[in-house]
């Protein structure tokens, strides 16, 4: 018996369950983009993208910034954050800056029973663990409008702080010394006001 026409049958067979499964993958992750500006004093001076990628019940979400401004010398700054759920609480996150000044990062995991920090920023160092599980962060913030009662991870400081309703749609968080205002409409992040150590500034909304 020539084994030629069976092995073709299940070659097709095969073909047609790899298509068939392809776009059943694809459809189980979501992907979401939203983009916004970098003002200070009505002047533009860089970009963010903020990404959130679900499949399941894990979820990642990513801000990735860059600005160029005059600080007594030009400053370049290249900024990402990822922040990685499951089932609704933080397992883990990384920042990272990168300035022709210097660089820095900081990362935050769950170990089981707490978040092993180890964060680095601009003249501060944290190494402190920090109690949860936490279901907030900066990232998530950007797809997701709180109510106002939660608790807040800071992936770049390691530190926890609450999520103040100050009005309909906004909300203020103060995390070492500097307080950020965040603006909602219709569920959307729409501006983020920023309390800076070297300038305050805003992040606007484009699409």
């Amino acid at each position: 018996m020539n084994p030629a026409p069976s092995l073709f049958f299940k070659a097709i067979c095969l073909l047609f369950f790899i298509v068939w499964m392809v776009p059943s993958v694809q459809a189980q992750t979501n992907k979401e983009t939203a983009t916004y500006e970098i003002v200070v004093l009505g002047l533009k001076i860089g970009n963010l993208t903020a990404q959130k990628l679900a499949a399941g019940d894990s979820v990642r979400y990513t801000v990735d910034s860059s600005v160029k401004f005059w600080f007594f010398g030009d400053v370049d700054l290249r900024f990402l954050t990822r922040s990685h759920f499951k089932g609704g609480k933080i397992t883990k996150t990384f920042s990272e800056s990168k300035t022709n000044r210097g660089n820095f990062d900081s990362k935050v995991n769950w170990t089981g029973t707490q978040y092993q920090v180890d964060a680095k920023s601009y003249k501060y160092a944290n190494r402190t663990s920090l109690k949860g599980p936490l279901s907030w962060s900066s990232t998530k913030l950007f797809f997701h409008e709180p109510n106002g009662q939660e608790l807040f991870l800071s992936e770049v400081y390691g530190v926890s702080a609450p999520i103040k309703k100050i009005k309909t749609g906004v909300y203020e968080i103060e995390v070492e010394g500097n307080t950020n205002q965040y603006h909602y409409q219709g569920g959307k992040l729409v501006k983020i006001v920023v309390e800076s150590p070297i300038k305050d500034y805003q992040v606007r909304r484009v699409n």
